[in-house]
């Protein structure tokens, strides 16, 4: 009997455990995760898929990991999960949960999010802010769908969707939810005091934008607004966050699961992920989860090397924190949503 067809008799968690290991450990897994870089439109993305071909120790970004780049896609045909990560973020840091989905079948698409400094402008320039990332999304399908190397091996239907922090906000969009600049402003004016490190910059995001400002081309929009769904499938949001969302109109998506973290003090839960759950629950099946950590655990571990030569908050965790650990019960979460295609 052939190896993958053993697999499958694995207990899942065992699965997942034995897959999340291997990538901490750079060993190989027993599907092979392969990578491509894209620049197209405008964007630049990476995808993750299955392959069959052996994997090899590359860099991506800072982090060192065994993946197929460049490899042909496996055959077959294989369901698309739309991955954003939050403000100031970058799509390679959420790797180790691409390359988990690859091995699982599955087909991740992740732009990196620009003109994220007008985020913190507030009024009429943040929804064109979030408006761009759902544009992101939306572009970054399409030059999927249409690569030569990827079109033949794409499930028509359905897409999923993986969202992390403004990235769970921006999933949302992609699923039909509506948004409104004046709902944060109110909320802001309600609960500033109870929600300071939402309603307020950090000083350290706001110096980093200063630095790196992108003043991508953004369209008018009008705000409120509203764009077609993207998100036909599963939706995972991890430690999103919810004020201005819209949930007042029909969802897309064919369900919902929010990961809280408890202990988070960027997005708190009780203002962020309980409450849109609890909105989403009225029309879509709704699962709620919490685990334990802190806001930025959710980015891979980053190397000893770069932090023993930069002070970069968002690698740092408490005294005792694994984020290894934390990071594996997420992605078991984010696996039994989306068992394989």
């Amino acid at each position: 009997m052939a190896v993958k067809q053993l697999w499958q008799y694995v207990p899942k968690r065992s699965q997942i455990a034995a897959a999340f290991v291997a990538v901490i450990l750079g060993l190989s897994t027993v599907h092979a995760a392969g990578f491509r870089k894209l620049d197209a439109e405008g964007l630049h993305m990476g995808v993750w898929y299955p392959s069959d071909t052996p994997t090899t120790l590359q860099r991506l970004g800072p982090f060192e990991t065994k993946m197929a780049r460049d490899a042909p896609v496996q055959v077959g045909q294989h369901q698309l999960v739309l991955l954003s990560h939050g403000i100031g973020g970058r799509y390679r840091n959420h790797y180790l949960t691409a390359q988990a989905l690859a091995d699982s079948g599955y087909m991740v698409i992740a732009p990196q999010h620009e003109a994220a400094n007008l985020v913190f402008v507030g009024g009429s320039r943040l929804a064109q802010a979030l408006d761009h990332r759902y544009t992101e999304l939306a572009k970054a399908l399409q030059v999927v769908r249409k690569d030569a190397e990827f079109r033949d091996h794409i499930a028509t239907l359905p897409v999923h969707g993986v969202g992390y922090s403004l990235g769970g906000a921006t999933i949302m969009l992609a699923s039909g939810a509506g948004f409104s600049s004046e709902r944060v402003t109110q909320y802001c004016r309600e609960k500033e005091d109870l929600d300071p490190e939402y309603c307020e910059t950090p000083a350290f995001i706001y110096r980093m934008f200063q630095s790196f400002q992108n003043d991508s081309n953004l369209r008018p929009k009008r705000d409120p607004f509203r764009n077609p769904p993207l998100v036909t499938g599963k939706a995972i949001l991890v430690a999103p966050a919810f004020q201005g969302l819209d949930l007042e109109q029909p969802l897309a998506m064919a369900d919902l699961t929010v990961i809280a973290i408890g202990g988070d003090r960027i997005a708190k839960p009780e203002f962020h992920a309980k409450p849109l759950a609890e909105a989403a629950a009225q029309q879509v099946p709704t699962r709620f989860k919490t685990v334990q950590g802190h806001h930025y655990a959710f980015i891979a571990p980053f190397p000893k090397w770069l932090t023993d030569k930069e002070d970069i908050p968002v690698a740092k965790d408490p005294e005792g924190f694994n984020r290894p650990a934390f990071l594996q019960a997420v992605n078991e979460i984010i696996l039994d949503v989306l068992p394989g295609s």
